[in-house]
């Protein structure tokens, strides 16, 4: 394109974005003169009729030169959603440090006795938050004591999880939620995600009860089970409804509805009540698998001085953890991080108000914001109180890319377009499939993406887009960010 073509762009493209900007409801941020041609394809996706409900704010800054290339109401609050995940997660990085290990340790009294194939002593499950320890950990830990100790356990199995508070949602999370796996409840001795996953098909024969198995196999919930199979051909069929009792806080699951006969198996992610008992229940069930009998019951309690630690599990690095919190937009390891934080900063029990605190002190000393300019009340962001704004978050972003020490870290957490993490199957066939690595977001009524690309100069980019303020799917808002991606990766200044 010649210089006299550049200008007749340059021209054609403010006049359309005066046009399409004016009126009442204009952004101070289109009076800005920012990259001509860029903006002139960002505001074209913004001025889609499907978006006119939205509120939708976006910056796009080049951390090559610190300039902003773009800009439409980033200083406006938005609840971020899962986007709230980058703050815990930097944050998490400065005060645990990328190298740190969640620890678990099975526990005996200080006096235990062995007396023939016996074990006089009780067992105390001791759990340190963390977020993806499971039952095959567990049993790891199961089989060093059958290995070393005697048949038969003379105690209780007795589950310490004091490391944190006992308070089990975060704050302004949807009541109505509590049996979904994405809201599991937070216990310093997590397993599985404090979930279970039910496996159901079809029975023998029409008439016949569903067939329900669970994983992991345990006594710890029952099941209320009345679906049942119909015949294929069947014109009305009952949706099959998986439904644990949450709100009388017990678990209990019960199974309604019908499958037709030769359907293919159905599984449901459900979330137990008290899940630190849940895991003291599983090393019981566990050790008599594995021929140890436990003669006493079990307890909540806390782990005796100078007790006897019998098995210890180390969990991986803390940059694993943020990769898989970040990835999969995992909630319950962003709040048992934020708990984490409140722990090793306090040295005391850890509550989600002293991790939260952590936060606001990691974004004031190494972002430089101000504490009265957003909210945090949860880690993950499935509180609606959360309320930040694209400019914060392009400042978080911008901050951590130029630390050598933590870019590498979180740059290989973020899910990529394209190719994995809740972004596996989004721009795909782009420019950005591959190029684009972000953290996305969603709430009923929210949509957000935020993160790092490189231009087709290989310049790189930090962008931030939070719409919210909609009804109905996500895939409207979802659509116009995948755009929005696609002209950032496919953008040059050449």
């Amino acid at each position: 394109m010649n210089r006299s073509h550049d200008i007749l762009f340059f021209l054609l493209s403010m006049t359309v974005c005066f046009c399409a900007c004016g009126g009442p409801g204009r952004s101070r941020d289109s009076d800005k003169r920012f990259e001509p041609r860029l903006q002139f394809s960002l505001q074209a996706i913004l001025n889609q009729p499907t978006l006119r409900p939205m509120t939708i704010g976006l910056k796009v800054v080049s951390l090559a030169t610190g300039d902003t290339l773009f800009a439409h109401r980033s200083a406006g609050l938005f609840h971020p959603a899962s986007n709230t995940k980058l703050f815990t997660a930097v944050s998490a990085l400065r005060v645990l440090g990328p190298d740190y290990r969640f620890l678990t340790t099975i526990f005996a009294d200080p006096d235990l006795g062995i007396r023939g194939d016996t074990l006089s002593t009780n067992l105390y499950l001791y759990g340190r938050g963390d977020p993806f320890f499971s039952t095959d950990d567990l049993d790891r830990l199961a089989g060093t004591i059958a290995a070393f100790y005697p048949v038969v356990i003379a105690g209780d199995v007795i589950l310490d999880d004091s490391y944190f508070d006992t308070v089990p949602l975060g704050e302004g999370w949807m009541w109505d939620d509590v049996q979904y796996g994405y809201s599991a409840q937070l216990s310093a001795m997590t397993i599985n995600s404090n979930s279970v996953q039910v496996n159901i098909m079809p029975g023998d024969a029409v008439g016949a009860p569903v067939a329900v198995r669970i994983s992991p196999s345990t006594a710890y919930l029952t099941f209320d089970v009345k679906a049942t199979t119909m015949s294929a051909g069947s014109e009305s069929i009952a949706p099959l409804r998986v439904q644990r009792h949450w709100q009388t806080r017990r678990n209990i699951i019960t199974i309604t509805g019908a499958l037709p006969l030769g359907a293919g198996e159905r599984r449901f992610i459900r979330t137990v009540e008290e899940p630190g008992l849940y895991a003291a229940r599983l090393l019981k069930e566990q050790l008599h698998a594995r021929g140890v009998y436990v003669t006493g019951r079990v307890r909540r309690g806390k782990t005796p001085y100078r007790a006897r630690a019998l098995a210890t599990h180390k969990s991986e690095p803390l940059t694993t953890t943020v990769t898989k919190m970040l990835k999969n937009s995992d909630n319950l390891s962003a709040e048992l991080l934020i708990k984490t934080m409140g722990q090793h900063r306090s040295g005391e029990t850890g509550t989600s108000q002293g991790g939260l605190r952590a936060v606001r002190q990691v974004l004031t000393e190494y972002v430089g914001l101000d504490t009265l300019s957003y909210r945090f009340a949860d880690g993950s962001g499935l509180s609606f109180y959360n309320l930040v704004t694209p400019d914060q978050t392009i400042a978080l972003l911008a901050a951590v890319y130029q630390d050598t020490t933590l870019r590498t870290s979180l740059m290989e957490a973020l899910p990529i377009a394209g190719m994995d993490g809740n972004l596996k199957n989004r721009m795909k066939g782009t420019e950005a499939e591959g190029i684009l690595r972000a953290k996305t977001g969603t709430l009923s009524g929210a949509s957000c993406l935020s993160g790092f690309v490189y231009t087709q100069d290989g310049e790189p980019l930090v962008f931030s887009i939070m719409m919210n303020n909609y009804v109905g799917s996500s895939a409207t808002a979802r659509r116009a960010q995948d755009e929005i991606g696609a002209v950032l990766a496919g953008f040059s200044r050449k």
